[in-house]
């Protein structure tokens, strides 16, 4: 199945986007956290331009805590990308694991290093069968996720881009005041800050 969504960056505070969903009758329906680690056999070959090659070279080790239950999985995320960087789909590979740390060591045994860490809160709201996904996410800021459940395999690009952009419109329309980046990648942007921010001063 080829899913697609939009992560937008949020231009208000999350409480006051949060009020305007509520008032229109949106539902919390889940909070939790995640914390992602991003390893990768390619760190020495890391450069500006191929981010996201090496992020697709990646394998992430996630912790979910989730209520009370604590979810730990391995993720491989298999992201197509247009020639302007953004992502037009996603297929997802995930590996219930027990023991992350060991399969941290069993990573660092392939020579795989840490890229990146991803930490976020999540705060989901939903109104029929639509779900809003705020996410809090350190030393980024907020953002607001939106994923259409259809099955986009075989679709044209065009269709893609068209289906986002309804998307994107479908959440102005609730009145959140958003930028107009309709693909905001979080390790993309971490990675870049976190290696390359003191290249571009």
């Amino acid at each position: 199945m080829k899913q697609i969504e939009i992560t937008v960056r949020l231009n208000e505070n999350m409480q006051s986007a949060i009020r305007k969903l509520e008032m229109q009758g949106f539902k919390k329906i889940r909070e939790s956290e995640i914390d992602d680690l991003y390893m990768t056999s390619k760190l020495k070959e890391l450069n500006k331009d191929n981010i996201q090659n090496i992020l697709k070279k990646s394998v992430l080790l996630r912790k979910l805590k989730l209520e009370n239950k604590e979810i730990k999985k391995i993720t491989y995320k298999n992201k197509e990308i247009d020639k302007n960087g953004d992502v037009i789909s996603e297929q997802k590979i995930n590996l219930d694991c027990s023991d992350l740390e060991k399969a941290k060591d069993l990573f660092e045994h392939l020579e795989f290093e840490k890229l990146i860490r991803v930490r976020y809160k999540v705060v989901v709201y939903s109104k029929d069968k639509v779900e809003y996904a705020f996410q809090d996410v350190e030393n980024l800021g907020t953002l607001i996720e939106y994923e259409n459940i259809k099955d986009f395999e075989g679709k044209s690009l065009d269709e893609i881009n068209d289906a986002k952009n309804n998307m994107f419109n479908e959440i102005k329309n609730t009145g959140i005041n958003l930028t107009e980046e309709k693909d905001v990648k979080k390790a993309y942007e971490l990675i870049l800050n976190k290696y390359f921010k003191k290249i571009n001063k």
